[in-house]
């Protein structure tokens, strides 16, 4: 097979490449040739984005952006469709350096073609304008659907809804659920009902609640939960599948409780509940629940819970006192226990495995694999994400289609994507 050379300098060093459509991109119409071809050992990411865009028969960008001023465009160009830029994955990391560089650095032998993979890059979100204020800070936040939830100062909970196909928010209801700041959030659709939601709660003055939402309607109190904290509840979270509703919390003093949160037709809640005072309403009246499990799982606050992906059973939990452990519910067992040098801020896992991301006081994000089949039996990952928040973590979050996508949050007032494949 004849090598296609590709190469705006021929005097410089060749290395040959094949460039190949990434698997997670599902338009196919991007695909190239996957004939090897010559390219300058010095070429990176911008040389080889023009050089895909060329083969498509596409305009090709001078700019990082993809797109070319009005000047710079010929006739020819004006009937092409626009540059796409795109990202390149070599060994599976993104390619930050020149082709032949990044090669020698995962001991990749020259002698045959580097094969490449690309997708089209992920683009900077565009402002909009100032967002509204809010009279309270916000402490809390979790989505589902299209509809984003907020935890507030004020111990209001605050629900947005989109107001166009742009992506802006709507605030469409608000409730004062607790006497004291909400210090943690989880939401969760119900498995059989896409237009109920359980919005759970946890706050300052010690309590914990749920509050249910149809689609269209205004958010409800539907349980509280009793008999488990005796502390300032700051992490939670809500795990729903086909045995119903389960919700997990932790405190400021290191403690974990496991609850069943009651669906409408649970006979169990009936003897507990207690109708909201100044009402006589049958429907009006509010659940009260005990915990199933409550034990001492760290010595320090619980900053963050997961479940497992792999098993319902089983839960991840983080803290202040470094560690990072995993547990087996009906047990009560520490399974695995992972301990660090900084406390650990917060805590978010990978959507479809238990590698988990976590944030600290030191502006850092650490990678952790917890996975009951890591031969090390959990481990640090090698690309760690360098220090790029100038404040204390406060929130890691992943991306729910994406399994190398993750966001974090920082007191420093920025928000940052990542990919975890960039060194």
């Amino acid at each position: 097979m004849t090598d296609q050379k590709m190469t705006e300098d021929p005097d410089s060093e060749q290395i040959r490449i094949s460039l190949v459509l990434s698997k997670s991109c599902n338009d196919r119409s991007l695909e190239v040739p996957a004939d090897p071809i010559a390219v300058p050992s010095t070429t990176r990411k911008k040389g080889l984005s023009a050089i895909i865009n060329h083969l498509l028969d596409r305009n090709i960008s001078n700019n990082d952006d993809g797109n070319d001023s009005d000047s710079e465009r010929s006739d020819d160009d004006e009937e092409k469709l626009p540059a796409i830029p795109f990202d390149f994955l070599l060994n599976n990391k993104l390619l930050r350096m020149s082709v032949e560089a990044a090669a020698r650095r995962e001991g990749l032998s020259l002698e045959q073609a580097v094969e490449i993979q690309y997708f089209p890059a992920r683009q900077a979100p565009e402002e909009e304008g100032e967002s509204e204020s809010l009279p309270e800070w916000i402490s809390a936040m979790s989505s589902s659907s299209d509809l984003l939830w907020t935890g507030n100062c004020d111990g209001s909970i605050r629900l947005f809804s989109p107001a166009n196909e742009k992506g802006s928010l709507i605030q469409t209801d608000v409730v004062k659920a607790h006497s004291g700041p909400i210090k943690c959030l989880s939401s969760s659709t119900s498995h059989d009902n896409v237009d109920s939601t359980i919005v759970a709660t946890g706050s300052m003055d010690q309590t914990l609640l749920t509050h249910s939402y149809e689609t269209g309607g205004k958010l409800v109190l539907h349980t509280v939960y009793t008999g488990g904290h005796t502390s300032s509840i700051n992490s939670v979270r809500l795990l729903c599948d086909k045995s119903g509703v389960t919700m997990a919390s932790g405190d400021w003093d290191g403690g974990l409780c496991i609850w069943k949160v009651p669906s409408d037709t649970n006979e169990s809640a009936k003897p507990r509940e207690k109708r909201r005072k100044g009402s006589s309403d049958a429907n009006d009246a509010v659940r009260e629940a005990s915990p199933f499990y409550c034990f001492k799982a760290h010595s320090n606050n619980i900053s963050g819970i997961s479940w497992s992906s792999e098993s319902s059973n089983t839960i991840i939990t983080s803290s202040w006192d470094h560690s990072i452990k995993t547990w087996d519910v009906e047990s009560q067992n520490n399974i695995l226990t992972l301990n660090g040098s900084k406390v650990v801020t917060a805590l978010g896992r990978c959507h479809n495995s238990d590698v988990v991301a976590t944030g600290h006081p030191d502006c850092t994000v650490r990678l952790w694999d917890m996975r009951s089949s890591s031969k090390n039996e959990g481990n640090v990952f090698d690309n760690t994400l360098r220090p790029s928040h100038r404040s204390w973590i406060s929130a890691v979050e992943w991306s729910p289609v994406d399994p190398f996508v993750m966001a974090s949050t920082s007191h420093d007032g920025s928000v940052k994507v990542w990919d975890i494949r960039s060194s």
